[in-house]
């Protein structure tokens, strides 16, 4: 979703006049009522008293959900209810028109993925991956009211204030909620300037996407990666966050070098067992049909971890074809492997219609 630059500016200065409940109400409407008309849509309008309610009585109107982590342990999920969450679809399409992103920022942001995160690291001999621990319960009510603040958004304290409540729950960034992404990177702005600089200085790359950092670099003296190692750990410790050991590894030219998934060796890639899940599910298809198939699926999702399975599975087709499509957006729309699985996966779907 496209705005023109005096729509920007209109939604700047909504905002930096803001004072209360009944200008954000406005302000959420008129986006609203441009969203709608761009995309041919019908919308139901903010009432205040709405917007009051839900402001009032944000503590009340979120669900929680855990989901287990692969690497063990729960991630927990606080999701807004549907018109909390439409309020905050729409500060996140606000806030995601002013934000002007660093360029080591990679998640969350237009135009950007896993895949562009991983590119400036290709071929290169040494790849460090950390990533920062409780990263969006870390981003609290005080730093998100103090960053809408500052010049590029310039909201008043009031009105700032009035925003961050909305964004927050419990005092802190839920994961759960569809406006938490940009903030962490608006957040994360002054943060990405600081490491990019340092890098820069002692001969690293940088990029961050979401809570994982990746620093890549080549043959350095063993001064210069200690500069960094020290700089790294006072940045962290200045923009209040922790790393998680866990979750820290470098990885040499030997092994497999992975940025947020991409494998970034010799070419962008995705690993081996990737392609043999997708080839695995495709055979399984050929052969059983696609019930089994979906059948043996939702074993990967057993009832007893929390999962309501009509509504939180998802159709295997989608899966297998967002898997190859990914397969794509990593190794190009030429690759073999990919047109033939898409050739596969086109041809028992229209038999599956049949």
């Amino acid at each position: 979703m496209e705005f023109t630059s005096d729509e920007i500016q209109t939604i700047k200065t909504a905002l930096q006049s803001g004072k209360n409940l009944a200008d954000l109400t406005d302000l959420l409407n008129l986006v609203s009522d441009w969203i709608a008309q761009k995309l041919v849509l019908e919308y139901k309008p903010f009432s205040i008293k709405q917007v009051y309610h839900y402001y009032y009585n944000l503590e009340s109107k979120y669900k929680e959900h855990r989901i287990s982590k692969k690497s063990g342990g729960e991630r927990v999920i606080h999701a807004p209810e549907e018109t909390l969450k439409r309020i905050q679809r729409r500060l996140n399409v606000i806030l995601s028109h002013l934000y002007k992103p660093t360029e080591a920022a990679h998640g969350f942001v237009m135009n950007r993925s896993i895949v562009s995160n991983a590119q400036p690291h290709l071929g290169k001999k040494n790849v460090f991956n950390l990533d920062l621990q409780d990263f969006f319960p870390t981003i609290h009510f005080g730093r998100i009211k103090a960053v809408l603040q500052l010049p590029e958004y310039g909201l008043t304290s009031e009105f700032a204030h009035i925003v961050a409540n909305f964004c927050c729950f419990q005092g802190k960034l839920p994961q759960g909620s569809p406006v938490s992404p940009i903030l962490t990177n608006i957040v994360c702005r002054r943060m990405d300037y600081r490491i990019s600089g340092l890098a820069a200085k002692h001969g690293f790359t940088y990029t961050r996407y979401a809570d994982d950092i990746t620093l890549s670099f080549d043959e350095l003296s063993k001064e210069a990666k200690q500069k960094m190692g020290l700089g790294l750990g006072k940045i962290l410790k200045e923009e209040g966050f922790k790393v998680n050991s866990k979750k820290t590894r470098l990885l040499k030219p030997n092994q497999r070098q992975e940025v947020t998934g991409v494998v970034v060796n010799e070419k962008l890639n995705v690993n081996r067992e990737y392609v043999r899940t997708i080839r695995a599910i495709l055979h399984n298809w050929q052969k059983h049909g696609l019930e089994v198939t979906q059948a043996k699926f939702l074993n990967h999702y057993p009832e007893e971890k929390g999962f309501k399975r009509n509504k939180t599975i998802p159709d295997l087709r989608k899966v297998l074809l967002g898997k190859i499509q990914f397969l794509r957006m990593v190794r190009g729309g030429s690759d073999e492997a990919f047109k033939e699985y898409l050739i596969i996966f086109d041809k028992l779907a229209k038999n599956n219609l049949k």
